[in-house]
């Protein structure tokens, strides 16, 4: 039986540049990112840290904050840590909330695009009238403190999901989605007592991108 000889510990791999890499550089092979921590020179043997935490550019303004826990994911063309997955290639997760106006977002490297449950990631709860980001697959725990609104926007990818559910219910939470979620035609989701979920995928539906209710426990789903 053919068997594995331990090499090292895996916090850094060889790497050996076409072109000169200057420190900081963020270097994507395939599924494997990493960080140049020393300048490397054309052609000359270095090494890329693919574990470790580091502080990465991210974009501002609305939308853009990343919590604690998020899985992040490298946008090689913007050059940026982006919650978004679709055409980029998995660092790791967030270990420091970073607001909408922060520049740099602190994340856990984890070295390679790895499967994952993407409802593991937590979205924040927007609050009272506030749009439920779809940026990303996720868990969003809603808190009410009475009868509130959320709206939930067109997702933006084919296979994103999102779990919503009533953690705290001080009130109905009437979530009112920018698409259809089912056949029937509903747009409009009432979470009415704690514990109450239900999980929505996007699908394609025409030219068209539409969330799909994957199973509903105790929401009401109507039109509006």
């Amino acid at each position: 039986m053919a068997t594995a000889t331990f090499v090292h510990d895996g916090a850094a791999v060889d790497y050996t540049p076409g072109s000169a890499v200057a420190a900081g550089d963020v270097v994507v092979q395939g599924d494997l990112v990493g960080v140049a921590k020393q300048p490397i020179a054309a052609s000359a043997l270095g090494a890329l840290a693919v574990a470790g935490v580091f502080d990465f550019p991210k974009a501002t303004g609305g939308g853009t904050a990343l919590t604690a826990g998020t899985v992040v994911y490298w946008d090689a063309a913007a050059k940026v840590a982006t919650a978004v997955s679709t055409g980029n290639k998995q660092l790791g997760k967030v270990v420091k909330d970073a607001a909408d106006a922060d520049t740099a977002v602190r994340v856990r490297l984890e070295g390679t695009s790895v499967a994952s449950n993407p409802l593991t990631a937590v979205i924040a709860d927007p609050g009272a009238s506030g749009a439920i980001p779809v940026t990303a697959s996720g868990h969003v725990d809603l808190v009410t403190a009475g009868a509130e609104t959320r709206t939930l926007a067109a997702p933006s990818f084919l296979g994103q999901q999102l779990l919503l559910g009533l953690k705290t219910d001080g009130g109905d939470c009437v979530i009112t989605c920018a698409t259809t979620v089912n056949q029937a035609g509903n747009n409009t989701i009432t979470l009415d007592d704690a514990g109450d979920a239900i999980l929505l995928v996007a699908k394609a539906n025409g030219a068209n991108m539409r969330w799909s209710v994957v199973s509903n426990d105790g929401c009401t789903l109507s039109t509006v």
